[in-house]
């Protein structure tokens, strides 16, 4: 399977985060107080997009993307949030 790298490394708060895509996963990885945090989404193509042979277009990984970014961030968040305590 073809791994694509949708959001070149970037940093949010003093950590890096990257988004990819495997197939219709779409995941990020941070790494937070030396600890690595990954997670994914399932974004399915509905059937009638895949019997014609259609994958997805440019606004809708724009959209998963982006939904993908903030889930990033709210990781980041949380967890510099708990350290705090």
């Amino acid at each position: 399977m073809i791994v694509q790298v949708l959001q070149k490394q970037f940093e949010y708060k003093g950590c890096p985060i990257v988004i990819r895509r495997i197939g219709e996963n779409f995941e990020y990885i941070t790494c937070i107080n030396n600890l690595i945090y990954a997670s994914f989404v399932k974004a399915r193509l509905n059937i009638f997009t895949k019997l014609m042979g259609k994958g997805y277009t440019d606004k809708q990984i724009k959209n998963i993307t982006n939904y993908v970014v903030t889930l990033a961030q709210s990781t980041i968040d949380t967890v510099k949030s708990d350290s705090k305590k």
